[in-house]
């Protein structure tokens, strides 16, 4: 382990900034646009320029929470970020190996935020229960077993108190099952709100993120947000932007 300040709060800790890449193809050919932020988020006319044959390869910020000796891993982000060794060398730098985080958590099911699980197979996973069943139904059941199915999963409903400094708390609306991680730090409370604000404007102008599972609703993403706001953190830690203070 590496040199711990010694506090009676928690330490939040970015792993790996989200980033997005956009790519559409020419003639077949893969042609790359890169933005991080998302903020501003990428213009249609892209969509436009390439006859719409785009899609986009991103992750979400990946946090690390240490509260005591306990270690936690907040939405570890995609496929890849493992499979090269990546997450896994950004870890080292804090003196961890993936055996030694105790705790995962996912704020919902998206694969831009789960897909790393894998790296912290058996490990106790906070999910909300509606999230699973929305995983089955928005992949398909072997994906949720992949990537859930693998873990210790704890499913929640309501507020769960993880650690003396830690606690998830419901912020539905982006999806039936999503959750937010507050945690107490010296500084004062950090929300880790996952994509419940995908970039701060959605928190700052108290207006949807622009992906909203249809059968929840915007106005259940905006209640949300205004939970998330009259909470007054020092810092929020959106899906898809960078850390800010409201």
């Amino acid at each position: 382990m590496g040199d711990r300040i010694l506090s009676k709060h928690a330490q939040v800790e970015i792993l790996v900034h989200c980033f997005y890449h956009r790519v559409g193809l020419h003639k077949g050919h893969p042609v790359l646009s890169v933005r991080w932020p998302v903020t501003p988020m990428p213009q249609e006319t892209v969509n436009e320029v390439y006859g719409n044959k785009v899609f986009s390869l991103g992750s979400t910020n990946t946090v690390l929470i240490r509260d005591g000796d306990l270690n936690i891993v907040h939405d570890p982000g995609i496929l890849q970020l493992g499979r090269y060794g990546t997450l896994q060398m950004r870890l080292r730098e804090f003196g961890l190996e993936p055996d030694d985080i105790d705790v995962v958590i996912n704020s919902h099911c998206h694969y831009d935020h789960i897909e790393a699980n894998y790296l912290f197979k058996g490990k106790p996973l906070y999910v909300h229960e509606d999230e699973v069943k929305f995983c089955d139904r928005l992949y398909w059941p072997e994906f949720t077993q992949a990537f859930f199915g693998i873990m210790d999963m704890k499913k929640i409903k309501g507020t769960v108190q993880v650690s003396p400094n830690v606690k998830i708390i419901e912020t539905l609306g982006h999806t039936p099952g999503s959750i937010s991680t507050l945690v107490e730090t010296d500084a004062g409370l950090v929300a880790l709100v996952g994509d419940a604000a995908i970039i701060k404007e959605d928190l700052l102008e108290l207006r949807a993120p622009s992906v909203v599972t249809k059968n929840i609703g915007a106005e259940t993403a905006i209640e949300s947000l205004r939970k998330i706001r009259d909470l007054n953190p020092v810092m929020v830690v959106p899906g898809h932007d960078a850390p800010f203070t409201p």
